[in-house]
């Protein structure tokens, strides 16, 4: 159980700091885009922004929960999974 634990939490970690790596990626298009799209982007980024910070308290509680705690920590972690890559997918597509 706590080698699953451990896998899956340096999984959730890899995927937060490729979230922010593509976050990263879209600043730098929204810089490109034209005045007009910059607001709607820099909305969207600030978005993208709280969200990925939830996320990562989301990830420091489950790697703090106790083994009785885990599995519903674990449940809350998805959830927010879930909102930020649904949030990124559509900040994603091209306006």
């Amino acid at each position: 159980m706590l080698k699953d634990r451990k896998i899956y939490e340096s999984n959730l970690e890899a995927q937060l700091a490729q979230w922010k790596a593509d976050i990263d990626v879209l600043k730098a298009k929204a810089k490109r885009a034209e005045v007009s799209l910059l607001v709607k982007y820099d909305q969207g980024l600030d978005a993208l922004q709280k969200k990925h910070e939830a996320a990562g308290k989301q990830l420091g509680k489950l790697k703090l929960a106790g083994d009785d705690a885990w599995d519903d920590a674990k449940t809350s972690t998805e959830k927010v999974w879930g909102e930020f890559k649904a949030l990124f997918q559509s900040s994603t597509k091209t306006p």
